[in-house]
């Protein structure tokens, strides 16, 4: 029986863990869904701020100042989505749990409307370790073949 028990936890506890993507992965979703040139920026910025704001953990969740930040980009409740944050402004017009799914899609929507309104600079992360620096590292050799 405590071997049961004790399987049984393992499986939730596996089951609970976020998935994390492949690079490549992360490159050909982000392309697929507009990500390449978008606002100005090469898709090696995109894939830049996700890893150094998630590395690539669908399903992050963190505490912030003020609300949560979700997902691969880090959405923060406050201003971009809804959590229940009191006062929250849910401009991306979601549910922060969309903000987790593995296809990305609700991500790089949030983040297309977050870019168009304040740049990718909206993320501390671009600035200190993409802005500026070799972006084509990010997406070197996950070329569709």
């Amino acid at each position: 029986m405590r071997v049961a028990i004790a399987v049984l936890c393992l499986m939730w506890l596996c089951s609970c863990e976020s998935r994390t993507l492949g690079r490549c992965d992360v490159v050909r979703i982000f392309t697929q869904e507009g990500l390449d040139g978008f606002e100005g920026f090469s898709l090696g910025n995109y894939v830049c701020t996700a890893y150094w704001e998630s590395r690539f953990k669908t399903e992050r969740v963190r505490s912030a100042d003020t609300g949560k930040d979700y997902g691969v980009f880090q959405i923060n409740s406050f201003k971009w989505c809804n959590d229940g944050t009191p006062g929250g402004q849910n401009q991306c017009k979601i549910p922060c749990s969309d903000l987790l799914q593995d296809d990305l899609k609700a991500s790089v929507e949030c983040a297309k409307l977050i870019v168009k309104t304040n740049g990718l600079k909206s993320w501390d992360t671009w600035d200190s370790y993409c802005n500026g620096r070799k972006m084509t590292r990010w997406v070197k050799g996950c070329e569709e073949r």
